[in-house]
């Protein structure tokens, strides 16, 4: 799955912050860059407005996140419309906003669509999943297992050997 995520859309729903906008969007960056590396998940966020000085753009973050600035005179939304348009399989795509215009068009072109509080969410459900899936199938348990099967087996086979 690949998501579109309306930046100011997450930057707004996490509430008022004494920060300015680029250090409120680094922050929001760099945390989604974050967890879409340790997820696996590919996606792009797309702020309104052209590329800020003092920001790298997108292209030059080494993530499976994508960050993109939306064209002078085009918003995010008019962007990530943009984006479905032109996409070989809008089903693979889920478009993150609370933008219900935005969600609905989304859909409309096939895409999925979830609300910034059930992207979080699922976020959060995928990282506890991570973390409880490598705690069950720790590589030295599992070698420990591995060694305790191939010890009984060569036993076993000893055995029959000896008999």
């Amino acid at each position: 799955m690949h998501y579109l995520i309306d930046g100011y859309n997450l930057l707004f729903y996490r509430g008022e912050s004494k920060s300015s906008l680029q250090s409120q969007r680094q922050t929001i960056v760099h945390s989604l860059q974050k967890e879409f590396g340790l997820l696996h998940l590919e996606g792009m966020v797309i702020f309104d407005g052209s590329h800020r000085a003092g920001e790298q753009s997108g292209l030059s973050y080494k993530s499976p996140l994508i960050i993109a600035y939306s064209h002078q005179g085009q918003t995010a939304d008019q962007y990530i419309l943009e984006k479905l348009e032109c996409a070989k399989i809008p089903a693979n795509i889920t478009v993150v906003t609370n933008d219900k215009f935005l969600s609905s068009q989304a859909r409309g072109y096939g895409a999925h669509s979830l609300t910034v509080q059930a992207f979080l969410s699922q976020l959060e459900k995928k990282h506890s999943n991570r973390k409880k899936g490598a705690e069950e199938k720790s590589p030295v348990e599992t070698s420990r297992r591995e060694l305790d099967r191939l010890i009984k087996i060569f036993e076993e086979r000893l055995e029959q050997d000896l008999d």
